[in-house]
C-alpha cells in the first residue's frame, strides 16, 4: 500500500492499535489460575482464527501462500513464543510498567545487531540510544527496594530478567521479520508466526484443566480478539504512513501500558520508573529517527504477541 500522509485514517489506526496493546496487563490481571503459557496459547488461538477470517473476508488469502525461507517462519514462531512468555511473565512478576519498558529496548538491540546479521551499514549514533536504554533499565530496577525488601526484590528481579529477555527476543524477531519482508507481507508473517507459536504453547495448554479454561473463557476470548484487532489495525495503518512517523506513534504503547497499570490496576508508580521511561522512550525515538534509512526495518517495531 502506498504511503498516504494526507489521510488521517492510517494515523488513527496506528494510534488506536498502539493504545489497545497497552491493555495486555489488564487482561492478564483478570485471568485466574492459569500459567503464562496457557494464557498465551488461548490468545494466539483466537488471534490466528481472527486473522484468517479477516483475510478471507477481504479476499486476501493469497497472502498466506508459503514461499521461500519457510524454515525461518518456524524460527519466527519460536522467537514470538519466547517473547510472549517472557513478556507476560515480566508483567506478572514486576508489573506492566516495568515489563513494557524493557520490551521497548528492542529497537536499540535491532540497531546494534542489524549491521552484523543483515549486513547493513552501522551508525555511531546508536551508542547514545544504547547508553540511554541501559540507564533507563537501571533506574527502573529500583535497587533501594531490592536491597531493603528481599521478598519483593526477588520477585522484581525475576520480572526484570524476563523483561530484558523479552526485549532481546523481540529485537531478534524484528530483524527476522525484516529478513523475510520480500517473501511475506506483515500480516502473513503475523499469521504464520502465531500458528507456529501455538505449537510451542500446546504443552502448557494441555496441562491446564478444562474447568479452568471455562472459568476464564470470557476474559480469554476478549483478550484474543482485542489484541489481534489491535495488531490488524496497526499493520493496516503502518503501511499508509511514513516509517519514522509510525515508529514514533508506536511509542504510545508503553505510555498506554503505564497508564492502565497505574489507573486501572492501581499499581504504585515511582519517580525512578518515570525517569527510566523517559530515557528508554527517548532512546527508541532516536533509533527511529537516526536509523539506517531502511523504511521496512522501522515499520515492524510493534509487538505481534
Amino acid at each position: 500500500m502506498p504511503v498516504q500522509e494526507n489521510s488521517f485514517k492510517p494515523y488513527s489506526e496506528v494510534i488506536t492499535g498502539s493504545i489497545i496493546y497497552g491493555t495486555i496487563g489488564v487482561f492478564l490481571d483478570r485471568v485466574q489460575d492459569m500459567s503464562v503459557g496457557s494464557v498465551l496459547f488461548c490468545r494466539l488461538l483466537f488471534g490466528v482464527f481472527m486473522i484468517f477470517f479477516y483475510l478471507l473476508l477481504s479476499g486476501s488469502l493469497e497472502q498466506l501462500r508459503l514461499r521461500r525461507n519457510r524454515k525461518y517462519l518456524l524460527l519466527l514462531g519460536f522467537l514470538n513464543a519466547v517473547t510472549g512468555i517472557c513478556y507476560l511473565s515480566a508483567i506478572r512478576h514486576s508489573g506492566i510498567s516495568t515489563a513494557v519498558l524493557h520490551l521497548y529496548t528492542a529497537p536499540v538491540y535491532v540497531n546494534l545487531l542489524a549491521p552484523a546479521i543483515l549486513g547493513e551499514k552501522g551508525s555511531s549514533k546508536s551508542f547514545l540510544p544504547l547508553i540511554l536504554s541501559v540507564l533507563g533499565v537501571l533506574l527502573i530496577t529500583r535497587p533501594g527496594e531490592i536491597l531493603f525488601n528481599i521478598n519483593a526484590g526477588s520477585e522484581f528481579i525475576k520480572g526484570l530478567l524476563y523483561g530484558i529477555l523479552s526485549g532481546i527476543s523481540f529485537g531478534t524477531t524484528i530483524i527476522l521479520i525484516r529478513y523475510l519482508r520480500h517473501d511475506y507481507t506483515g500480516i502473513s508473517q503475523t499469521f504464520w508466526l502465531t500458528g507456529v507459536s501455538l505449537l510451542f504453547m500446546l504443552p502448557s495448554a494441555l496441562l491446564t484443566p478444562a474447568s479452568v479454561f471455562l472459568k476464564n473463557f470470557d476474559t480469554l476470548f476478549l483478550f484474543g480478539i482485542t489484541i489481534t484487532f489491535a495488531a490488524i489495525l496497526y499493520l493496516r495503518g503502518i503501511s499508509g504512513i511514513k516509517a519514522q512517523t509510525g515508529s514514533i506513534l508506536a511509542l504510545l504503547e508503553p505510555v498506554s501500558g503505564i497508564f492502565f497499570d497505574t489507573v486501572v490496576l492501581r499499581s504504585p508508580f515511582y519517580i525512578s520508573t518515570l525517569l527510566g521511561c523517559v530515557l528508554i522512550l527517548t532512546a527508541a525515538y532516536l533509533v527511529s529517527r537516526n536509523g539506517t534509512g531502511d523504511q521496512s526495518l522501522k515499520t515492524d517495531n510493534q509487538p505481534v504477541l
